[in-house]
């Protein structure tokens, strides 16, 4: 089964956890993506407001607009991993030489140099990408307040969250909207989340976080 991976680097969990710590009042985020060097994404091939300098694309494309456009920051994702459990379908397409859903993940970031595709890996390998994740966020974090994966579901899914003061930050798993929800992801979600609020059950943590 393939997977295209780019594991956060250091510098990239530095600047999430300072995001994360962040207040965000208007203005806030987006002078925080200009002090982390962030590339505004303008050009209509991405839904994206921000691509790093590691690698990675900030989600959605209206994250960290300037206040005077918009008054407050929802949400942001910056997704890490993708996963494709391919079927028969996908092997006769293959046998046929016809393209079909692993072409189309091998190209997702065939432009991106700090993207590794792997044809043959597997539900292990797409799970030990979250555990790496969630590990470079312990260290910078502490240990998550909830850790949690939701077993009932068609695909098995895992959870780490933490509270940032007034913002959530969480490492999940979760369908892939932007491929029509082909395609599984997992990823980092940064949002204001009420100190009050309880975090979600493990089988209502990816409507919190999908993208």
């Amino acid at each position: 089964m393939p997977t295209t991976t780019c594991l956060p680097s250091p510098e990239l969990a530095d600047q999430l956890a300072e995001l994360a710590r962040l207040e965000w009042t208007p203005g806030a985020t987006s002078a925080a993506a200009r002090r982390f060097g962030w590339t505004p994404v303008d050009d209509g091939a991405r839904r994206a407001a921000f691509a790093t300098n590691t690698g990675h694309y900030v989600v959605p494309e209206w994250f960290a607009v300037p206040p005077e456009e918009r008054a407050e920051d929802e949400e942001c994702h910056i997704p890490f991993c993708y996963y494709y459990e391919a079927d028969d379908f996908d092997e006769e397409l293959a046998a046929g030489g016809l393209s079909g859903n692993i072409d189309w993940l091998e190209k997702h970031h065939a432009d991106d140099p700090e993207w590794r595709f792997e044809r043959d890996t597997g539900r292990a390998h797409f799970d030990a990408q979250w555990r790496a994740a969630v590990a470079l966020f312990t260290e910078r974090l502490g240990e998550p307040e909830v850790a949690v994966r939701d077993a009932e579901g068609e695909s098995p899914w895992n959870y780490a969250a933490w509270r940032c003061g007034g913002n959530a930050l969480v490492v999940g798993q979760c369908t892939d909207n932007g491929s029509y929800m082909t395609f599984e992801q997992a990823l980092v979600w940064i949002a204001p989340y009420p100190v009050e609020r309880p975090f979600p059950g493990a089988g209502e943590f990816d409507g919190l976080i999908e993208c």
